[in-house]
């Protein structure tokens, strides 16, 4: 969740015990969280365009998603569905949401032939600037929209490897030089694992916020880096300086 000039942002909620095959390993207070003012989808992938999480928050709530989604979240009975495209922009109130690149995967799934490209946001309200990619591979047009105040950037996924179209620790080292932020949160890691055998947590599960935090020192802004636990906040000052 993201409260920014007094607009609530909720970000790919992904909020139940289980999403398919995988499983969480930490409790959501959803009460906790409310009812956000809009909530963004980044693309298609059920660990992020999560049916049932949305539900949560009632079939009115505000919701802009790639190009392409919106039949399936209208068949499905919610009402106030924007479909976006890199280069738009979206007024909230004070808030401004910039629809910007990413470099992952269309498909929904395996099962279905949907399709929409995979976009990320830049929010704009009071002075700051957050980025959220969603799920995504490095590019260079990510410095297009540096600086900003919080990046948060993915770091890893749902498994012990991972797939095309994500970063690693080390390239979300490099996105953090493209993105020039004030402040790094590293999302996407330590949260999901596939269901198996073993009920406990995976060894691998928390290895990538190490391995950010190392490469973020080597790259010598390791005093950028803020690693949130579900149910904790980070308050962002405001860049004055900021137009």
């Amino acid at each position: 969740m993201i409260d920014i000039a007094g607009v609530k942002v909720l970000t790919d909620p992904a909020l139940t015990t289980r999403v398919a095959h995988l499983r969480r390993h930490h409790e959501v207070d959803v009460a906790a969280i409310g009812r956000p003012d809009l909530v963004l989808i980044s693309h298609l992938h059920m660990d992020h365009l999560h049916i049932p999480s949305l539900r949560l928050f009632g079939r009115a709530v505000p919701l802009v998603v790639p190009a392409g989604a919106g039949p399936l979240l209208r068949r499905r009975g919610f009402a106030d569905v924007r479909e976006a495209r890199a280069g738009e922009t979206i007024d909230v109130g004070p808030l401004t949401v910039e629809v910007v690149p990413a470099v992952h995967s269309s498909r929904r799934g395996p099962h279905t032939r949907l399709r929409a490209d995979a976009v990320g946001y830049v929010l704009r309200a009071g002075g700051v600037a957050v980025y959220f990619p969603g799920d995504t591979d490095l590019f260079a047009e990510m410095g297009s929209w540096a600086p900003v105040d919080v990046a948060l950037l993915p770091i890893w996924g749902w498994g012990p490897d991972l797939g095309e179209g994500h970063l690693d620790p080390e390239r979300a080292v490099e996105a953090a030089g493209l993105v020039e932020p004030r402040m790094v949160v590293p999302i996407h890691w330590g949260t999901f694992s596939p269901m198996g055998l073993r009920r406990g947590r995976p060894d691998w599960l928390d290895q990538p916020v190490h391995r950010f935090r190392s490469g973020l020192d080597r790259a010598g802004i390791a005093d950028r880096l803020h690693v949130l636990t579900p149910g904790t906040s980070l308050a962002v000052p405001v860049n004055r300086a900021a137009p």
